[in-house]
């Protein structure tokens, strides 16, 4: 019986890691792991897995019994919001090397490290023979390969998890927002009407993420509403990914993992943004009249990132 031990910042209600989640745990099935065990917050399930508090020492059980240690997704290898994350990555990393198991980072980002220290650690786990590092970006496959690990360029993995997804209809008529804290709406707004736009909705992709921006309204589920708007404004790199897949037009505001990842599919910068309201409607202004066309390329990015691991496991 195949088994894996998937790890990342699963069960958190973050829109980005949930995506990812859900698309590693399908790979993980079709390529025949009927049992994985995943690492998630005490008393938290999860449909298709085998759930471990992922404060108990008895994951490393778990992770012995394992075939392989695989970091789906994200960027967890990174000081900047919490060395203690970094910490908590690295011990799962490292002890997955320990125990002898093939340890790989599935369409993965990496820092930024501020640390020396952390600099240290991460480059001891990347460095590893049994270390694979699948890249979600350029950036991070540039630094894995100059340090000399074993790296392959992919994309993320929430794609996979997307290409199940039937299209919604789109509402010509709406624009969703997705903002870390509150901003001064009104110019923003007020150019959208001249457009004839006029519901407005706010999601959110963390769950301390601005929840009430009157006149926006409260949205339902993000996917949902992202596939079916015409036009997202985001702070956050996942509905911007989703966008981009639905080829939907996007505003990125201030968000460096976005400029990282869709630097290697387009030239083109229209759709960033400084986080001002007037750049922000200038910029939605040419976004809804040039949308992106990356969806055929970003699929047969994930496919072939998905048989690269295919291949890989079996070597």
């Amino acid at each position: 019986m195949a088994t894996a031990f998937l790890w990342g910042y699963y069960g958190f209600n973050n829109f980005g890691d949930e995506l990812m989640f859900k698309a590693c745990v399908k790979m993980l099935k079709d390529f025949g792991f009927s049992t994985i065990y995943v690492p998630l917050p005490k008393g938290k399930k999860a449909m298709g897995v085998t759930a471990v508090d992922r404060v108990s020492f008895k994951m490393l059980s778990f992770l012995r019994r394992s075939q392989i240690s695989i970091a789906g997704g994200g960027g967890l290898l990174q000081d900047v919001t919490s060395f203690r994350s970094l910490l908590y990555y690295y011990y799962l990393a490292e002890t997955s090397l320990l125990f002898n198991k093939p340890l790989v980072f599935f369409g993965n980002s990496l820092g930024p490290l501020k640390r020396s220290i952390s600099k240290r650690l991460v480059q001891h786990v990347l460095r590893h023979r049994n270390t694979l590092f699948i890249a979600r970006d350029p950036v991070s496959y540039r630094y894995v390969k100059a340090i000399g690990g074993r790296v392959w360029m992919g994309t993320d993995p929430s794609l996979l998890h997307l290409m199940d997804i039937e299209p919604k209809e789109k509402n010509e008529k709406k624009v969703v927002f997705f903002l870390k804290t509150p901003i001064d709406v009104s110019i923003i707004l007020k150019n959208f009407k001249e457009y004839g736009i006029e519901d407005f909705v706010l999601s959110t992709a963390f769950p301390e993420d601005c929840s009430y921006l009157p006149p926006l309204r409260a949205g339902d589920d993000p996917l949902e509403e992202i596939a079916s708007s015409s036009l997202v404004i985001t702070e956050r790199f996942h509905p911007a990914l989703v966008a981009s897949y639905f080829e939907i037009p996007f505003v990125v505001v201030d968000c460096q993992k976005a400029r990282r990842f869709f630097g290697k599919y387009t030239k083109e910068e229209f759709f960033f943004s400084k986080r001002d309201p007037l750049e922000i409607s200038l910029k939605a202004s040419i976004a809804l009249k040039r949308t992106l066309q990356l969806r055929n390329k970003l699929t047969e990015d994930a496919l072939r990132m998905k048989e690269f691991l295919r291949e890989s496991l079996k070597g």
